[in-house]
C-alpha cells in the first residue's frame, strides 16, 4: 500500500515539472532574462587626417562598444581643417536619433558655438577640450607643450632656430601644447617660429621641428630626411610611422599616451551620457619616450600593443 502511495506521489511531482517545463516553453525568452543595459549608437566624427593614424583609438573603441553594448558609427570629413562641415554633420547625427558622438574637432570655436544651449545628442570630445561636451578624453596639454621644449632647450643653442608646425589652428588642444612650448623656448632665450605648412625648404637649416600631434609629427619626420642638414624633430602622439622614425633617430624625441585608452574611455563615457548617467573627463597619462627607446620595456606596451 505504501508503495502504491510513493509511486503516486513521484507521478504527481512529474507531472507538475512536465507542465512547468511547458510553461517555460510558452514564455518569451525576453521576459525570463533580466533586462541588460540599453544598446546604444555612437558617432565617431573624425577630421581628415586621423584615420591614418587612429587604428589603435580605434580598436579602444570597438572593445569599449563590444563591452557596454554600443553601436559605432565612423565618419570621416571630406575636407581638412573643415568644422563647418563637422558641425553640420553632427547636427545630421542628432536628426538622425543617434544617442551620443565621440568627436575629434576640426574647429573648436564653431563646435562651441553649436554647442551653446545645444538640446541634441551628448557628445564627448577627443583631443581638444571644447565648451559644452559632456566630457572630454586628453593629456594635459600645457604640460606636453612645457615637456617639448624642454627637449629642445637641453639639446639646441639658444641661437638656433626653432619651428612650431601650426597644422591645426582650429583646434585648441594641439594650440594649447604650442602657445605653451612656445612661452617656455622664450624664457629659456629662444626666438620660436610658429610654422602652418611644413616643407623642405621651411625645415632646411633649423635646429628643430615641434609637432603637436602626430599627423604633423609623421610629416615633419618624412621632410627632415630630405633636408641637407636634418633638423631634430620633437612632437606628440604616436602612430606606427612614428615609433619607426623613432627607432631609426628620424624623430629625436615624441611623447607617448595609451591611444587604445583614449578611445576607450570615450566611447564608455559616449555611452554613459546617452543612458543618462554622469559622463566624466579623463586625463591621460603621458611618457617621453626618446629614439633609440623604443623598446625599453617601460616603453614596449604603450609602443607596440597586442590585442587578443
Amino acid at each position: 500500500m505504501k508503495q502504491k502511495g510513493y509511486q503516486a506521489w513521484q507521478m504527481v511531482v512529474l507531472g507538475l515539472l512536465a507542465a512547468a517545463m511547458v510553461v517555460s516553453l510558452m514564455i518569451p525568452e525576453s521576459l525570463l532574462t533580466p533586462p541588460g543595459p540599453k544598446r546604444v549608437e555612437i558617432s565617431i566624427l573624425l577630421r581628415q587626417g586621423d584615420s591614418e593614424v587612429f587604428s589603435t583609438a580605434r580598436q579602444g573603441m570597438e572593445q569599449a562598444a563590444e563591452d557596454l553594448g554600443a553601436e559605432l558609427r565612423f565618419l570621416t570629413l571630406e575636407a581638412e581643417d573643415d568644422g563647418i562641415s563637422q558641425v553640420e554633420l553632427l547636427r545630421r547625427q542628432a536628426e538622425m536619433d543617434v544617442d551620443a558622438a565621440v568627436v575629434i574637432p576640426a574647429d573648436c570655436t564653431a563646435l562651441e558655438q553649436l554647442l551653446d544651449d545645444w538640446q541634441g545628442l551628448p557628445v564627448v570630445t577627443l583631443e581638444s577640450q571644447v565648451a559644452g561636451a559632456q566630457a572630454f578624453v586628453g593629456i594635459d596639454d600645457e604640460a606636453v607643450g612645457r615637456m617639448l621644449a624642454q627637449q629642445v632647450a637641453g639639446s639646441c643653442p639658444a641661437s638656433g632656430r626653432v619651428l612650431l608646425a601650426d597644422a591645426f589652428p582650429g583646434c585648441a588642444g594641439p594650440f594649447r601644447r604650442l602657445e605653451s612650448a612656445k612661452q617656455t623656448l622664450k624664457t629659456a632665450g629662444f626666438a620660436p617660429e610658429v610654422c602652418s605648412e611644413l616643407t623642405v625648404e621651411a625645415l632646411e637649416g633649423a635646429a628643430a621641428v615641434l609637432c603637436f600631434e602626430p599627423v604633423s609629427l609623421e610629416q615633419a619626420a618624412a621632410l627632415a630626411a630630405q633636408c641637407e642638414a636634418a633638423p631634430l624633430v620633437y612632437g606628440a602622439g604616436v602612430s606606427a610611422s612614428v615609433v619607426a622614425s623613432l627607432e631609426t633617430g628620424g624623430i629625436a624625441a615624441a611623447i607617448a599616451w595609451s591611444d587604445y585608452a583614449a578611445g576607450y574611455l570615450a566611447v564608455s563615457q559616449a555611452a554613459a551620457a546617452a543612458r543618462g548617467e554622469q559622463a566624466e573627463s579623463q586625463t591621460l597619462p603621458v611618457t617621453l619616450v626618446k629614439e633609440g627607446e623604443t623598446y625599453d620595456k617601460d616603453h614596449q606596451k604603450l609602443l607596440y600593443p597586442v590585442f587578443s
